[in-house]
């Protein structure tokens, strides 16, 4: 990678990050794209190489998100067993999208995903860093029989996923009227319980 491009990224990502932190404490609708190039000590020329658009960066930070999710496997918590990780990786998944990404952020995010048919569904992406790491686990707590069921970790992980994309679309539909992780994990639970032995407790 020569010097311009490495320049050329550093910068992107520094829009990125500043325009989440401009979305997050004024909301999305109240952000222009001259604050996030003065936030970012950019130039219009700058962000136009890069977006053509404001809506792109919604995009753009998937894999910023990713990182976060990534950043969970890095803690040195000591858990009983894996469907006790599983349940403690999903509760920060809900914590996530509360506190860091924000209820108009989030509300914006599931607009753009389906407003119209040409949109790429980055949401449902099975290569998402997301998806790799509950598959993982998901298949550590079945080798360790902590899971018993007929479905296939894919299968789980899309009716985990569901019910979490659920929630949150319902928490913005209901404008942040219940904490996210305290209902949603509700919800979860019902789920695991239906595909742990019925003797074992996590």
């Amino acid at each position: 990678m020569n010097k311009k491009t490495s320049q050329g990224n550093k910068t992107k990502k520094r829009i990125i990050e500043c325009a989440r932190k401009l979305f997050v404490e004024k909301g999305y609708n109240n952000v222009t794209v001259d604050e996030i190039i003065n936030e970012a000590n950019s130039s219009k020329g700058g962000f136009y190489n890069h977006f053509e658009k404001k809506e792109d960066l919604i995009y753009s930070m998937v894999p910023m998100v990713d990182e976060i999710y990534i950043d969970f496997f890095k803690l040195t918590n000591n858990y009983q067993n894996t469907m006790e990780k599983i349940t403690a990786f999903i509760s920060y998944v809900f914590s996530i999208m509360e506190h860091e990404v924000g209820l108009e952020f989030m509300s914006v995010i599931y607009s753009s995903q389906i407003k119209d048919s040409n949109t790429v569904r980055f949401l449902t992406s099975p290569d998402r860093e997301y998806n790799n790491r509950l598959k993982l686990l998901i298949d550590e707590a079945k080798e360790n029989k902590e899971i018993y069921s007929d479905l296939s970790t894919d299968e789980i992980t899309m009716i985990l996923t569901t019910c979490i994309r659920g929630v949150i679309y319902d928490w913005c539909l209901r404008k942040g009227s219940f904490k996210l992780a305290d209902y949603g994990m509700k919800l979860i639970y019902m789920i695991l319980n239906q595909i742990k032995p019925q003797l074992t407790s996590f």
